[in-house]
């Protein structure tokens, strides 16, 4: 995954942040930077550029960002350019991406759109755009 890789610091630009094993969050949380979820996070998840939901991490809500690696619990729809579901790893919620990775014991509950023309912020858009 290499989400705080040794050569990763904060004055190359990358932000992360973290939601630990012993936080709640709720609510809509608009990220710039990387996300780590290893507790519980009730709301959307926003503009991302990078996802991970850890072993032990659950999010409840939508997941739109670059990419989206599950190794936890995502209870929502997830629209990224690349979404990995891990061996442990539960999505209940349609999936739009453009490439996908699903490893041997991870569980989709959901529709799955992969690959197409348009980009998965495209069609977020389109969504956007219909309401």
């Amino acid at each position: 995954m290499g989400f705080l890789k040794k050569d990763s610091d904060f004055a190359s630009g990358e932000h992360f942040s973290v939601v630990s094993a012993e936080c709640y969050f709720q609510g809509t949380l608009s990220v710039q930077g990387s996300l780590r979820v290893d507790g519980k996070l009730e709301g959307s998840v926003d503009n991302a550029r990078q996802v991970i939901v850890g072993e032990g991490g659950k999010i409840i809500g939508d997941v739109t960002g670059q990419t989206v690696v599950c190794g936890g619990d995502i209870e929502g729809n997830v629209c990224a350019e690349m979404v990995e579901v891990l061996a442990k790893a539960s999505v209940k919620g349609d999936i739009r991406a453009q490439k996908m990775i699903v490893e041997e014991g991870g569980r989709i509950e959901g529709l799955c759109k992969i690959g197409g023309e348009k980009s998965a912020e495209d069609d977020v858009k389109e969504d956007e755009e219909d309401k």
